[in-house]
């Protein structure tokens, strides 16, 4: 298996930290890091971090932007928060390119939504038209959420793929948890999509998981290993470990991991 362009690299995600900027100097070596979500006076450090590691990065929006709701709204039924979606994610891309940025991420389509919002033509073509215009500005890669009942399979982001030009960014904990809901093999998943895919987000999630740890850094699920072994075999893609920092005591697997068997 192969992803899609670039090289095969190792990266870190500032969730780690909770984008806690005075802890910005823990975070580990690694070939490449993901920013999460900062505030707008964090950025002189930023920049002096980056400058210090010297290495490339990528941004996952809004950045340090923020949505008028908390999580972003691209397929909501709620023209208002569709466009405070765009607008935002449109103003942190430019943002993110000036900043030196390879490449955002974002999130596609809303997270636990149960309206069919498929059905709304309006809805589905300025889903398309936008993450199209986003990709033009900056590569954009887009990340699977979890509990959208009406866009959930690999077939559902093969064609927006196709449509808009972007590529996957392939959240692992994601996956596992909508592979638990709506019964399909995340393995499969990962295959179908695999010369799309240019980026994995490395942590562990289940159902009752995700309640106690937002983003458990390891896991001993069946699917989790067949999905571990399986990325194995990726070539030309960006390996992201992004636990989050409030279940830290097996984040030294998911190191390992990184470091001894990819």
């Amino acid at each position: 298996m192969k992803g899609y362009h670039g090289k095969r690299r190792k990266g870190i995600s500032t969730s780690t930290i909770r984008a806690n900027i005075l802890r910005i100097d823990e975070l580990p070596l690694a070939e490449m890091y993901e920013l999460t979500f900062f505030q707008k006076e964090d950025l002189d450090k930023l920049k002096e971090f980056l400058e210090k590691r010297g290495k490339p990065f990528g941004i996952h929006l809004p950045f340090v932007f923020r949505y008028a709701s908390v999580h972003p709204n691209p397929t909501s039924l709620d023209r208002t928060l569709r466009n405070d979606t765009y607008t935002v994610n449109i103003k942190s891309a430019r943002f993110a390119k000036s900043f030196g940025a390879e490449y955002v991420v974002a999130h596609f389509p809303n997270a636990k939504q149960k309206e069919a919002w498929k059905d709304v033509y309006d809805i589905v073509i300025e889903s398309l038209e936008y993450f199209y215009e986003l990709n033009k500005i900056i590569e954009t890669r887009l990340e699977n959420v979890y509990m959208n009942d009406y866009f959930h399979s690999a077939d559902d982001y093969l064609f927006v793929l196709k449509e808009t030009g972007c590529t996957m960014c392939l959240d692992i904990g994601h996956l596992l948890i909508d592979s638990e809901i709506y019964a399909f093999d995340p393995v499969s998943f990962i295959e179908k999509l695999q010369d799309f895919i240019t980026e994995f987000h490395i942590y562990y999630a289940d159902l009752k998981t995700y309640e106690e740890c937002h983003h458990a850094p390891w896991g001993d699920s069946l699917n989790f290993r067949r999905v571990l072994e399986v990325i194995k075999g990726f070539e030309n893609v960006d390996f992201v470990a992004e636990p989050s920092n409030d279940c830290p005591n097996l984040l030294s697997r998911l190191i390992k991991f990184l470091e001894v068997m990819l």
